[in-house]
C-alpha cells in the first residue's frame, strides 16, 4: 500500500511530463514576443482544458521507466503505471497540485526565456520552450510544448553545470478537449496561498489539498516542490540529509515545528541550497499565514 503523502510528493514531481500551474495572470508590459507570451498561456491551460493518456519515457542518471499515464481535464488527480517495474506499487494514484499564477513577464524575471520550433513528438509538432535560470535556486528546463493543446510532451531538466539531469518524452499520447462547460467551471477555482518568511524568492506556498498541515506544496510556477511534515524518528541524531534521483531532490532534517519534534522533507525538482531554504522558512511556519 503506497502511503498516500508520499504518493503525493512523488507525484508531484514526476507529473513534470505536464504543466502544473494555474490560469495565468494578465500580462504587464515587457519584451517578449507575442508568439512566446502565447506558448506560456497555452501552457498552463492546457491541463484545464484538455483530457490526456499515453506512455513515456522518463530517462536519468540510475536508468530508465516507462510510465503510463491519464489525466481527466481539470481533475486533482491522476494515474500512474510504471510499465517495467515490478514493485507492488507500480500503479499510483497521483494529486496534481496547481502552482502559483504566474505570467511570461513573471516567469522572465527567475529564468531568462528562448522560443523556437520544436521537433514532432508522438507525431504532433511542437514548439520548443527553453527557461535558464537568472539564479541558483532553480534549475533550467527545455520544454517541447504540443502546438495544439499546449501539454507538455518532451521535458528536459538541466543543472546548473549545464549537464542533463532527467529527460521525459512521449511516445504516444490521446489528447481530448474538455467540454466547454467542464473548462469554464474550473476557471473559478482559487488556491490558498501562505504568506511564509524565507522562502527563495520567486516560490509560492499552498496547502497541500488533502493533507492539511502534514504537507505544503511549493512553486515558482516552473519549479515545484512538496514539503512533508512527519513525526522525528526516536533516536534519529539532528543532521541533515540529501539525495539526487535525476532532477529530483529528496531532502530531509529534523526541527521543532509548533514544539513538536519533526523530520521535515524537501521533495521537488529544485537545487540543494532552494531545499535548505524552504526547510527552514517552513521550520517557523508550516501551517499558514503570516507568523
Amino acid at each position: 500500500m503506497v502511503n498516500p503523502i508520499k504518493a503525493f510528493a512523488i507525484g508531484a514531481v514526476i507529473w513534470g511530463c505536464g504543466p502544473m500551474w494555474a490560469w495565468a495572470q494578465p500580462e504587464r508590459e515587457c519584451d517578449l514576443e507575442q508568439e512566446l507570451v502565447a506558448v506560456v498561456e497555452a501552457l498552463q491551460q492546457s491541463h484545464k482544458r484538455f483530457t490526456f493518456s499515453g506512455t513515456y519515457l522518463k530517462e536519468y542518471a540510475a536508468g530508465r521507466e516507462f510510465i503510463s499515464v491519464a489525466h481527466s481535464a481539470g481533475g486533482e488527480q491522476g494515474r500512474l503505471e510504471y510499465l517495467n517495474s515490478l514493485a507492488q506499487s507500480a500503479v499510483q494514484a497521483v494529486w496534481t497540485p496547481s502552482g502559483p499564477r504566474v505570467s511570461a513577464c513573471e516567469l522572465n524575471s527567475m529564468y531568462a526565456l528562448y522560443f523556437q520550433q520544436g521537433p514532432m513528438i508522438a507525431g504532433r509538432p511542437t514548439g520548443l520552450l527553453e527557461l535558464r535560470p537568472r539564479d541558483g535556486l532553480r534549475l533550467g528546463y527545455r520544454l517541447a510544448v504540443d502546438t495544439e493543446s499546449g501539454l507538455v510532451l518532451r521535458s528536459e531538466v538541466i543543472s546548473d553545470d549545464g549537464s542533463l539531469l532527467e529527460r521525459h518524452e512521449y511516445a504516444a499520447i490521446n489528447v481530448v478537449p474538455a467540454e466547454a462547460t467542464s473548462a469554464t467551471e474550473q476557471q473559478d477555482v482559487t488556491l490558498d496561498y501562505l504568506d511564509i518568511v524565507g522562502l527563495p524568492v520567486g516560490y509560492r506556498a499552498s496547502r497541500a489539498r488533502r493533507f492539511e498541515e502534514r504537507a505544503l506544496f511549493m512553486s515558482d510556477g516552473i519549479a515545484s516542490a512538496t514539503v512533508v511534515f512527519e513525526p522525528l524518528p526516536e533516536g534519529l541524531a539532528p543532521g541533515e540529509g540529501a539525495v539526487r534521483q535525476g532532477a529530483t531532490i529528496s531532502y530531509s532534517r529534523g526541527s521543532v515545528v509548533a514544539g513538536n519534534q519533526v523530520l521535515i522533507t524537501v521533495i521537488g525538482e529544485i537545487p540543494l541550497p532552494a531545499a535548505r531554504l524552504i526547510a527552514e522558512a517552513v521550520r517557523v511556519a508550516p501551517s499558514g499565514g503570516s507568523q
